[in-house]
């Protein structure tokens, strides 16, 4: 096995927890004061979807991805305006055991870079939260290359950017399609779906 000398984190859901539900609960509830799941459902669903929040991923801003989605639901204004103006609401707080494993690699040598599909300005509120997002060498985020994964351009872009190897990268993601298309270019990858699994991934590589 070729040794790993670097490795490549995605952010959301990797070292920070992320999901607009978090927020949308506070918003759509019950008159008991629960949450009306079907009614966040429905909203993440037809209005503030995934295909509209990509556009912010690939670098459009907060305020155009407002404007340009009110006009559509004019009876929805509120809430979409606060996809963006509360969006660390939908972020209640880090993975704790995978931010302590890339801090515990970092010390030991190993060199460590992110790889994140997020908006610029949305990135820059998250970093000032957690100081671990400050702590990487270098991260590629997608909004200021306006370009996203899975697409091989900009694996590419962190292996001539960042002068890493990929058969000595470990690149580590919770999306089954950016595992493949790293996995397409050589890195050694580790979907993720939970620390413990990483974590083992990680010792079992040696880097922890």
């Amino acid at each position: 096995m070729t040794a790993i000398d670097a490795v490549l984190f995605d952010v959301g859901n990797v070292l920070i927890e992320w999901d607009p539900r978090h927020l949308y609960r506070s918003i759509f509830m019950k008159e008991d004061g629960s949450a009306d799941e079907e009614r966040v459902t429905r909203f993440l669903t037809d209005v503030c979807t995934m295909d509209w929040h990509v556009q912010h991923d690939l670098g459009r801003s907060p305020e155009e991805q407002i404007a340009i989605l009110i006009p559509q639901h004019p009876e929805h204004a509120c809430q979409i305006r606060a996809f963006y103006e509360r969006f660390q609401e939908m972020i209640p707080g880090a993975i704790e055991p995978v931010v302590a494993a890339k801090r515990q690699m970092k010390a030991a040598g190993t060199r460590i870079y992110g790889l994140t599909n997020f908006g610029v300005e949305t990135f820059n509120d998250t970093r000032r939260r957690f100081d671990f997002l400050n702590e990487f060498e270098d991260v590629v985020v997608s909004g200021a290359e306006r370009m996203k994964k899975p697409d091989p351009a900009i694996f590419q872009l962190c292996i001539d950017r960042f002068g890493i190897t990929p058969e000595r990268t470990l690149f580590i993601d919770d999306s089954a399609a950016n595992i493949a298309s790293a996995k397409a270019l050589g890195f050694e990858t580790h979907l993720f779906d939970g620390p413990d699994a990483c974590l083992q991934k990680c010792r079992a590589l040696g880097l922890i």
